[in-house]
């Protein structure tokens, strides 16, 4: 990849000069979204519709200091490194390298609750910093990434309720 992204620690999260975070509930235990997100990126293409390929770099077990690649709309392409693993509360991960210009550093970070049993807050923070042209684009772009939060969200949910484990159709 062409280029290389600044390394943060977790604290990027809150000064980064460019953050989003969503947030909401799953009819879905923390244990099963976990297991989605974090243990299970072949799967992520099914919940998030701009990806179409993720998948460890190496070999299990996974956790802080696992590599992670990421394929978006068949053209952006990142490595991450995961930087936080806390099963059913916590996951978080860097942009080390991405082949697209204008990001000088990325961070991504989930937050799971567990409300009940069967029922899971969700939170999603976007960090970046990244040149003035990329930030009015996301700053324009706000409306559109909490919608694709939301619509993730909901197949996300329904692929956990499914207890599809990485197998079957792709949820609606």
């Amino acid at each position: 990849m062409k280029y290389r992204l600044r390394p943060e620690d977790l604290d990027f999260l809150g000064s980064a000069p460019f953050r989003q975070t969503c947030t909401g509930e799953l009819q879905a235990p923390a244990a099963a979204v976990f297991d989605q997100i974090a243990a299970r990126p072949e799967n992520w293409p099914r919940w998030f519709a701009p990806a179409d390929d993720v998948h460890y770099e190496g070999p299990p077990p996974h956790g802080v200091g696992s590599m992670r690649s990421f394929r978006l709309y068949r053209l952006v392409r990142a490595r991450e490194q995961i930087i936080a693993w806390a099963p059913d509360e916590r996951f978080a991960y860097q942009v080390h390298e991405a082949n697209v210009p204008g990001v000088s550093a990325l961070m991504e970070q989930w937050t799971l609750t567990p409300l009940t049993d069967t029922r899971t807050g969700v939170g999603w923070t976007l960090a970046v910093d990244c040149g003035p042209f990329v930030r009015l684009l996301l700053r324009a772009g706000r409306r559109h990434i909490d919608k694709l939060f939301h619509d993730s969200a909901h197949r996300l949910e329904t692929l956990c309720l499914a207890g599809a484990g990485g197998r079957g159709r792709r949820p609606a």
